[in-house]
């Protein structure tokens, strides 16, 4: 009888551990998640009148081409990770 006691107890334990990794585990990625930039929190602070003209995805980095806005046109290098727009201007 004490050793089916035991058992039951080892049982309870591991099942407590393994819900607490897994919750612990989603904690975490949602965390991480949520750090990362979403597609509405990188702003160009671009003059009115300014557009995308175009754009291309090399590995890791966004290119945007910009033109308009009474300024010469502009190529806008985007890195996802950082979410800092680096703008270039073309003459």
């Amino acid at each position: 009888m004490d050793k089916l006691k035991l058992v039951k107890l080892i049982v309870c334990i591991l099942t407590f551990l393994l819900i607490f990794g897994l919750l612990s585990a989603a904690g975490i990625v949602y965390k991480q998640v949520k750090k990362s930039p979403q597609p509405g929190d990188i702003a160009l602070n671009q003059p009115a009148g300014s557009y995308i003209a175009d754009y291309r995805i090399n590995e890791n980095t966004v290119y945007i081409l910009i033109k308009g806005g009474q300024t010469a046109d502009r190529l806008a290098v985007i890195n996802p990770n950082t979410a800092k727009p680096l703008l270039i201007k073309i003459n």
